[in-house]
């Protein structure tokens, strides 16, 4: 915004004619209090005055609320409005019985808020001429404030009265002159540090927006890089963003944790927790990829995989503050942690488990019992269910269950949309990692062959990779070249 920025200036006419136009509302009910006043003996001012300036206020209110509703000319309107309160000042100073003097000076004061120094000194030389042409009225009324015993009247009479009166008013017109100077440097300073600031802001999102690309970058390349590593864990990984953001909310709106879950911080959750399974990129791919249940040895170097996670996440570039770097690394180093101190790798309980570990663990089982693996079938929801409530205050904190059952329709159908999507490229993918793994078998078991000195035991094995390649040939077609 500058100072030349027409809407601030617009808006600002807006307001100060509105308040202009409260002020002319409010001299309505003068004329009826001076009637009041008159009968009760405290003024003594004729009704037929009274009755005038009533009218004449009631007139102005009513030209002024036209000018603002048509909208034709604000600027018009503004002029108008202040002339109009300057001349009601005027009239009533008039009477004899009244003394409006300081009141005068009201009027180049209120043009002060318009910001407009022109403005300003126009309404200023009105307001005294008004009150000069007041003030003869006043006169020709035999006010008190003029001495009539003089010969000379008008000149030993009137002259030194307005004299008096212009003095006065030179220095409201030279107090408002220099307000309006001063009013307007001063919004114009303030409107260059908005500017400073707002390029500032705008700087710093362009920064943040920069940062943040880059952090979905990391994250594509990561989610890419196991989905060619691991069959499922590129779905996965996906999949329990959707559930910690899921969980996080339900958390708070059950009252859990609502000062530490913000907005902010359950979207860092979320993002964060793309990288909980980073670590499995240096989990072989036999281990992960195999169909039936570990072995203790398989089991243990499944079980290094948080650690080698936060490892990964520790060389990772700083991101914003840092705090996607912390709240990942510790996503990924506790998310195997349980409640009741039995998990993995530290054997942390209870709330030494970070927050963002506990709901990241609550959303990776979730997901792992209602979607498919290679060593089982998808669960239902309902049963998945079951398993989080035998598991309260054991694997999970007991708030947590709470959540996770709290959003079982929710859960439900999200699941269905994500096998409605992944279930095409999820076939494909079974279907190549079985066709690589038995041509693998093939090419060992040739090699085994090959080498084998033994003639009886060449020649079982020569049976049996003879029925490999046929039961290949038969799902995938005759290859050139095993």
């Amino acid at each position: 915004m500058s100072i030349d920025d027409e809407t601030f200036f617009s808006e600002n006419l807006t307001s100060i004619n509105k308040m202009v136009s409260k002020i002319l509302l409010l001299i309505i009910p003068l004329p009826l209090f001076l009637i009041a006043f008159s009968h009760l003996g405290i003024f003594s001012i004729s009704d037929v005055f009274s009755f005038r300036i009533l009218v004449m206020a009631i007139i102005f209110y009513l030209i002024f609320q036209l000018l603002i509703k048509s909208n034709i000319r604000p600027k018009l309107t503004m002029a108008v409005g202040l002339l109009e309160i300057n001349l009601f000042i005027a009239l009533v100073g008039t009477n004899s019985k009244v003394g409006v003097y300081i009141t005068f000076g009201l009027v180049p004061i209120i043009s002060c808020l318009y910001y407009n120094r022109r403005l300003t000194n126009t309404i200023g030389i009105f307001s005294y001429i008004f009150m000069e042409v007041s003030l003869y009225f006043k006169y020709r009324n035999s006010a008190a404030v003029f001495d009539n015993s003089t010969e000379m009247t008008f000149l030993g009479s009137y002259i030194p009265v307005a004299a008096g009166f212009t003095i006065e008013f030179f220095f409201v017109f030279l107090t408002a002159n220099l307000m309006a100077k001063r009013g307007f440097m001063t919004l114009k300073h303030l409107l260059s540090l908005i500017d400073d600031r707002n390029g500032l802001i705008e700087n710093l999102r362009e920064k943040q927006s920069k940062l943040h690309n880059t952090q979905e970058k990391i994250i594509e390349f990561v989610t890419q890089s196991l989905k060619s590593h691991d069959l499922l864990t590129g779905f996965h990984v996906e999949h329990t963003q959707t559930y910690v953001r899921m969980i996080a909310l339900k958390l708070r709106s059950l009252g859990y944790y609502a000062n530490e879950l913000t907005d902010e911080t359950i979207n860092l959750y979320a993002d964060a927790a793309f990288l909980h399974d980073i670590g499995k990129i240096h989990t072989p791919e036999g281990i992960l990829n195999k169909p039936g249940k570990f072995t203790d040895e398989e089991f243990a170097i499944m079980k290094r995989h948080p650690k080698d996670g936060a490892d990964l996440i520790r060389t990772l570039p700083t991101i914003g503050n840092g705090k996607f770097n912390d709240t990942a690394y510790e996503i990924a180093l506790y998310h195997h942690e349980k409640w009741d101190g039995t998990g993995y790798p530290s054997g942390k309980a209870g709330t030494d488990i970070p927050l963002c570990a506990r709901i990241m663990a609550a959303a990776d089982v979730i997901d792992a019992l209602i979607s498919l693996r290679t060593y089982k079938k998808p669960m239902s929801i309902d049963k998945a269910m079951s398993i989080f409530e035998e598991s309260r205050g054991t694997q999970f904190e007991p708030c947590i269950v709470d959540a996770v059952i709290a959003c079982k329709d929710e859960i439900r159908r999200k699941d269905a949309e994500f096998k409605a999507r992944e279930s095409n490229e999820f076939n494909r993918e079974v279907s190549d990692k079985h066709q690589y793994n038995e041509l693998l078998k093939i090419q060992i078991l040739e090699k085994v062959t090959n080498e084998c000195e033994s003639h009886d035991f060449k020649k079982y094995l020569d049976e049996n990779l003879k029925k490999l390649k046929s039961e290949y040939d038969e799902k995938y077609g005759k290859s050139k070249e095993f």
